[in-house]
């Protein structure tokens, strides 16, 4: 509900980083308190910064790979299908039953487009994706690893590495002082999540022995400071300062499966 919202407030800014009309459709049929969100400004800011990073590497990959298959773990009521589709890939959003029988009420599946009902725990989800050989594989998990234990995040990296190679694989991190904070987050505070995970340094999965190679890392957090308007005075008075400190508190990072 929190990225959803930060997708729908910022399609509706002049000043917009991501549009995402779909969202803002979504959140008007929800039966959903988001004014609990409202003075989160900087998870709004920062949700929408890294959306528009992920959706830069998944565009990368899809004009790279126009008939690839995409698949979204943990996408919730994600629509970045909406926004990056070319015509030609096939995509499957994964979550919760609970998850997707609302999804099923608020976004039409296609040939194209599906859903499936499984947690990503529950590794029967590989068996379900339609995969032809020598098809070019994007696994995106968006706003998934910092809920995870690291023995977690270890295993879903070890099962894509050993079943669904080769693989790209593009997820968010935080490092371990942002992973410690999530009571004094602005949203996340106000729901009965946790942060679990963070790392200081994304070379650090290479020698967790899961067959992941990083290829890249965008500290999107950067962001900030192209959006001064938008901070309170004193932030905007040090967003300078701000960027430098912050700017690995919020990573995406691209891995790349080893044969």
């Amino acid at each position: 509900m929190i990225t959803l919202y930060a997708r729908s407030i910022e399609t509706q800014r002049e000043d917009e980083v991501v549009h995402d009309p779909q969202a803002v459709e979504i959140a008007k049929q929800l039966n959903y308190d988001f004014s609990k969100y409202e003075k989160g400004w900087a998870s709004q800011l920062g949700v929408s910064l890294r959306i528009k990073a992920i959706d830069e590497r998944v565009r990368t990959f899809i004009e790279t790979h126009p008939k690839a298959l995409v698949v979204n773990l943990g996408a919730g009521l994600c629509t970045r299908f909406s926004r990056v589709d070319k015509g030609e890939i096939r995509w499957y959003d994964v979550d919760f039953p609970e998850v997707i029988d609302l999804k099923q009420e608020l976004i039409p599946q296609t040939d194209r487009y599906q859903f499936i009902a499984r947690s990503i725990f529950d590794f029967a989800w590989i068996d379900e994706i339609q995969r032809e050989p020598r098809q070019p594989l994007l696994i995106i998990l968006q706003e998934v690893m910092s809920y995870l234990a690291e023995s977690e995040v270890r295993e879903v990296l070890q099962q894509i590495r050993n079943r669904c190679s080769p693989a790209t694989v593009i997820f968010d991190v935080l490092n371990q002082r942002s992973a410690r904070n999530s009571r004094r987050h602005d949203t996340v505070s106000k729901t009965n999540a946790e942060f679990k995970w963070g790392i200081d340094r994304a070379q650090d999965i290479e020698d967790w022995e899961v067959g992941m190679q990083l290829q890249a890392q965008d500290y999107y957090l950067n962001g900030f400071v192209n959006y001064p308007e938008r901070l309170p005075f004193w932030a905007r008075c040090t967003r300078s300062l701000l960027a430098m400190l912050f700017a690995s508190s919020g990573r995406v990072l691209q891995f790349q499966t080893l044969a």
